[in-house]
């Protein structure tokens, strides 16, 4: 069940950042599928949960908060660089999660 989870959330991770290629509604559906996976990830993995990954899912929120209220607030473009700023930290982050997971693999 982990596994497929994992998959999942690979699967909506890279529909939601490929928002040129597959549209605005895509990428809302795909990130809503990712932050209700990311939350079920984050419970069935809490025995390790530490100040890094707490940080990972907030900002995980955050960006998903900043993206509809940049839908909302149209006029004020700052929301959505704010959107942007925080998902490209995000995804650096989670780029490294994923290799920290992948290496452990690798060892165990």
């Amino acid at each position: 069940m982990k596994r497929v989870l994992n998959y999942l959330l690979a699967i909506s991770f890279i529909l939601t950042i490929m928002v040129p290629i597959t549209g605005i509604i895509v990428h809302k559906l795909a990130a809503t599928l990712f932050l209700m996976l990311a939350l079920i990830h984050v419970f069935l993995y809490r025995k390790r949960l530490d100040l890094k990954y707490i940080l990972i899912i907030v900002l995980t929120i955050l960006s998903f908060v900043l993206g509809i209220l940049g839908l909302i607030m149209v006029e004020h473009p700052i929301i959505l660089t704010l959107h942007r700023t925080v998902s490209i930290v995000l995804i650096i982050l989670l780029a490294i999660h994923l290799y920290k997971f992948h290496k452990r693999l690798a060892v165990a």
